[in-house]
């Protein structure tokens, strides 16, 4: 804490006294482009897409001061609960509405102040015999589809079967395509409205199928306890959000060659 002393009276500087900590926790597991590393500590360089983005809003409320946490995914949920932590980043529930604050629109998630918005395609050879229509295969009832491990498995759907097979790293998968090994991989391939295809993608002359497959949104929910005491950060957290959805950042991560720390950190088994 600094002090202004001014003829002998010295006063708490305001600028100090006034960031309130904003205590975040996120999974202790890898989920790569979203967070990077495992365990309990916190990467000083490249943290994760995620952690770069939400540091990047936050930057912009001075009266805030982030402060990250790692813990597994159902102990983050369950200290939010508790008024432990103040906010994570989660796909909407409508239980988790009873003990934390999304941004509501008429009850109802407000997407254009969604964190972040991505959907995720398959990925074929250019020479593939089958195609995906955004339901089910055509010109095959199976293929098998590169994953990396400890990702989950992708449903099949009805009548048909997609087989995972687990590697090591996103790499090499897209090279075990490449050879034939596999039928397919999958990828972010729309980053908050965009399509987009990573480089080490590209380069490989893979092709990306859309329809995607899912969409995944995330949403920066506060506890019941930060949201009553710092109701008006909190919204303009959410406003810096839709106006800030870090698509530069995520893209950065997504061109990387390899997928840093994967063979020494166990991967997230979920997006939740």
């Amino acid at each position: 804490m600094r002090f202004l002393c001014v003829t002998g009276i010295c006063l708490l500087s305001t600028a100090a006294h006034a960031a309130a900590p904003l205590k975040f926790c996120y999974e202790d597991k890898l989920l790569f482009p979203y967070y990077l590393g495992a365990g309990a500590e916190i990467p000083a360089q490249r943290p994760g897409a995620s952690i770069e983005h939400l540091q990047q809003l936050v930057q912009q409320v001075p009266e805030l001061r982030l402060e990250l946490v790692r813990r597994p995914w159902k102990r983050c949920l369950a200290a939010l609960k508790s008024n432990e932590i103040d906010a994570v980043i989660a796909s909407y529930r409508p239980e988790r509405t009873e003990f934390a604050h999304y941004p509501l629109q008429q009850q109802t998630p407000d997407p254009r102040r969604a964190f972040a918005k991505h959907q995720t395609c398959l990925v074929s050879r250019e020479d593939a015999p089958w195609r995906w229509d955004g339901k089910q295969l055509l010109g095959s009832n199976e293929i098998v589809i590169g994953r990396p491990l400890g990702y989950p498995a992708i449903p099949s759907p009805p009548g048909q079967k997609f087989q995972m097979h687990y590697t090591q790293s996103a790499t090499m998968e897209v090279d075990l395509l490449k050879k034939g090994r596999i039928n397919a991989v999958t990828t972010i391939c729309n980053i908050n409205g965009q399509q987009f295809t990573a480089s080490f993608i590209a380069s490989r002359r893979l092709k990306v199928l859309y329809p995607p497959l899912y969409d995944s949104t995330g949403y920066l929910i506060f506890s019941r306890d930060f949201y009553q005491r710092h109701q008006a950060l909190a919204e303009r957290l959410w406003e810096l959000s839709a106006k800030n959805k870090g698509s530069e950042i995520y893209q950065q991560y997504l061109n990387e060659q390899v997928m840093p720390g994967a063979r020494k950190a166990q991967l997230s088994t979920k997006v939740d």
